[in-house]
């Protein structure tokens, strides 16, 4: 199974690669309950070079490691791994910025889900939380882009 989901925003793909990385935390749904830290849950940081991390600190100081930047080529590519503690095995987002007319279209692909009937299950839940946190993405990259 694979994740494949597109967004466009109105800003250059410098402006919309630097909102998706450094930026993660002012937009990514946490408060929606998009966190595996529950209660606990507070930030959501990306490093955006090869070897970061994808990871959450919760509010009594813990952190969990998502997953590590695989390849990072600003403004154009990010690859990171993502592993949930009930997976089999980690997975892979690989998100792409492509220039166009209007700004930058976002396309984001989930790989890597064919590891245990417990990732199958959990691909499908994720594809429609893609559609959630893209959603807030572009209203993050295009509020800044605008204010």
């Amino acid at each position: 199974m694979k994740i494949e989901k597109s967004v466009m925003v109105r800003c250059t793909p410098d402006r919309a690669f630097l909102a998706f990385t450094r930026e993660i935390g002012k937009w990514w749904p946490i408060d929606k309950g998009f966190s595996y830290g529950g209660e606990r849950r507070k930030e959501i940081y990306l490093d955006d070079r090869t070897g970061g991390r994808l990871y959450e600190r919760f509010t009594d100081g813990s952190e969990f490691e998502i997953g590590r930047v695989t390849l990072c080529d600003p403004p154009h590519l990010i690859l990171f791994s993502w592993k949930s503690p009930q997976w089999e095995a980690a997975t892979e987002v690989e998100v792409r910025f492509t220039a166009i007319a209007e700004g930058t279209r976002v396309e984001l692909e989930h790989r890597g889900f064919e590891a245990g009937p417990k990732m199958t299950e959990s691909g499908k839940g994720m594809a429609r939380g893609w559609i959630t946190v893209l959603e807030r993405y572009a209203a993050h990259a295009d509020a800044v882009t605008n204010a």
